[in-house]
């Protein structure tokens, strides 16, 4: 397999968005919006030690990268209807060091689906796909693993890159969030990513000191409730892909 070697980029951001994701360019203005560079603050307990380089696949499309995530067989599950898990710090640690250490994929396989192909855009969805209705398809070649942050300021956050709940769910439900813009037209979009690679993910969730446990399992529940209905929504053979929802202990 012919590779490249690249530096690692990171998919997610820590800047909590606004309640419903807006397009980044109004057709009418000349402008578009950059996604947020702040990062956190303060070091993390929990952290990628040696950021190893990474390299970009030029093959494999539907192949997956391996996790150690995946099958959730040997992880304590904590909830059965739906199904959540509960992972401690040290196994979140080198699940994430193993991530670090696959093949991106190649930039064909995810472009322009990460650019936000709402089907009522046409101009969007026109510009991007007008002779390939293929490259519409949800990418089968990613797999990540998102870490929600329920609390607190994010700049503090104890896992480096963790989002907040509002960047991935709907509030109040048990829905991912719309992340593809309805209107307007941009060849970026960083700012819809996060939401837009949540369902892609195995979703590991932790709570600021002093939250309470129970508002933890119940959140908990809501995103493996929305993995579930994003997985029947939008797959229809019969082998799906399967993601899950763990729970930070310790």
């Amino acid at each position: 397999m012919a590779t490249v070697v690249v530096q690692q980029q990171t998919l997610r951001h820590s800047t909590p968005p606004p309640t419903s994701i807006s397009p980044a360019l109004n057709l009418s203005k000349n402008q578009c919006h950059a996604p947020s560079k702040r990062l956190p603050a303060y070091p993390a307990d929990i952290s990628l030690a040696s950021q190893p380089e990474r390299q970009v696949a030029t093959n494999g499309k539907n192949a997956q990268p391996s996790s150690l995530l995946y099958p959730p067989d040997g992880f304590p599950q904590v909830t059965n209807l739906p199904p959540v898990y509960s992972i401690d710090a040290e196994t979140l640690a080198a699940a994430l060091n193993h991530l670090a250490s696959q093949p991106l994929p190649d930039p064909s396989h995810v472009f322009p689906w990460l650019h936000g192909l709402h089907p009522e855009n046409q101009f969007q969805t026109g510009f991007f796909t007008n002779r390939k209705r293929s490259l519409r398809q949800i990418p089968k070649c990613w797999r990540g693993i998102t870490v929600v942050k329920m609390g607190g300021d994010l700049s503090k956050a104890r896992v480096k890159g963790a989002v907040s709940l509002d960047e991935v769910l709907s509030p109040s439900s048990s829905e991912f969030l719309e992340a593809d813009p309805r209107e307007g037209f941009s060849v970026r979009n960083f700012h819809i990513q996060t939401a837009k690679l949540a369902p892609l993910s195995d979703i590991v969730i932790y709570g600021e000191d002093g939250l309470n446990h129970i508002d933890i399992l119940d959140t908990a529940a809501r995103i493996a409730s929305a993995q579930h209905a994003w997985i029947k929504r939008n797959y229809t053979e019969p082998k799906k892909p399967h993601f899950n929802t763990f729970i930070l202990s310790g």
